[in-house]
């Protein structure tokens, strides 16, 4: 018996002709687009290389992002209130357990008003702040 492969729902499933009616022909073209985005994942990556490059998250930033919600007299549910954060996420970046990426730490510099990404080359001036 002949088999065709064809897309139902967005699965690709090898069935007879009389069930092939039900489904969408399958192309081989989306395994070459496939392998297109792998490429593009790899320019991206890059261009965050260059961004980490410039700036490096401060060693002591867990420290700093406990202190600074002390300070303000915030527990983490409030301030994940405030930031539309969860609570769990910033108990894991106060404890060293995660590391807050560029744009999660400009967040917390901004609500907490702290310094975690430095310049590369005068990270010293600017952990004085």
């Amino acid at each position: 018996m002949e088999k065709k492969m064809v897309i139902v729902d967005g699965t690709v499933f090898n069935v007879c002709i009389a069930c092939s009616k039900h489904g969408k022909p399958y192309a081989p073209a989306q395994v070459a687009a496939a392998k297109k985005k792998k490429p593009m994942a790899v320019i991206r990556q890059q261009k965050k290389i260059g961004l980490a490059d410039a700036t490096v998250l401060t060693p002591d930033f867990a420290r700093l992002i406990r202190e600074a919600r002390m300070k303000m007299g915030l527990t983490h549910e409030q301030l994940g209130m405030k930031m539309n954060e969860k609570a769990q996420l910033l108990r894991k970046f106060e404890t060293g357990a995660l590391k807050p990426d560029e744009l999660f730490a400009k967040k917390l510099e901004r609500y907490l008003g702290i310094k975690l990404y430095v310049s590369a080359e005068g990270s010293g001036d600017d952990n004085e702040e």
